[in-house]
């Protein structure tokens, strides 16, 4: 009886990690400017600051070959939940998507959701100085549908 108990609570623990690390994630870095990101979707807005003319990669991450689209908004203050989806969306309205695509990177990373896709781009030199704006993602992590973390890109 006590192998059997260990054995649920081994699984139980097991499912509790695994949904915890299931993506799908969201991440920046800039060559000049500021890194972030999260594989752990949460109703929060991480901040991150860009310089104008910086070289910048956004990597969209979950399940191997799924599809993801990326939103954009001015701000990020909310988290609607939305029906059949994990998470919430944390962009406010409206937003409007920018780039989609499939997952096709695949990453050796243990911590990491097992795929991504790198987005790259440089930030406009005609930006005013502490404009900002917010991106978000929703993607396949585990199998599951799930709205990222959101990140908020304010200009230096």
């Amino acid at each position: 009886m006590r192998s059997v108990a260990i054995g649920f609570s081994i699984l139980a623990v097991s499912a509790a990690v695994l949904a915890q690390t299931t993506g799908p994630g969201l991440t920046w870095s800039g060559t000049t400017g500021g890194a972030t990101g999260s594989f752990m979707p949460s109703c929060s807005s991480l901040q991150v600051s860009a310089l104008r003319g910086d070289a910048v990669t956004m990597r969209a991450w979950g399940d191997p070959g799924s599809p993801f689209l990326i939103g954009v908004a001015a701000t990020a203050t909310q988290c609607l939940p939305v029906p059949g989806v994990g998470n919430g969306l944390v962009l406010d309205l409206p937003a409007f998507p920018v780039v989609g695509g499939l997952l096709t990177q695949l990453t050796p990373c243990l911590s990491c959701p097992p795929a991504f896709e790198p987005i790259g781009f440089v930030v406009p030199l005609s930006l005013p100085l502490g404009s900002s704006v917010s991106f978000q993602a929703i993607g396949l992590g585990n199998g599951q549908l799930a709205l990222t973390t959101a990140i908020t890109v304010t200009v230096q």
